[in-house]
């Protein structure tokens, strides 16, 4: 069983190495706490808009019996400064 230990000025919690290597933590892990209803939780800091890349590149859901088209996310589209002012 875990317990608080005295670190500095703060209290810690060893985490064992197995929990850790279950979670896929290392030395270099961002963590954030959240306090729930059970307890606390300790995660993995996100950093902003993280997957976001891959999830763009996924495809859609496909709905059964339909045969899915290759379409850009907005489509295509420019207004009159992207086609007279713009430099691309």
């Amino acid at each position: 069983m875990a317990h608080l230990s005295q670190i500095g000025n703060s209290l810690g919690v060893r985490i064992p190495k197995a929990i850790i290597q279950q979670v896929g933590f290392n030395e270099d892990t961002n963590l954030v706490f959240k306090v729930t209803q059970e307890g606390l939780l300790i995660a993995p800091a996100r950093r902003t808009r993280e997957g976001w890349e891959e999830a763009f590149k996924a495809p859609g859901k496909q709905r059964p019996g339909k045969q899915r088209k290759e379409r850009p996310l907005l489509g295509e589209f420019s207004n009159k400064f992207d086609d007279d002012e713009w430099e691309w």
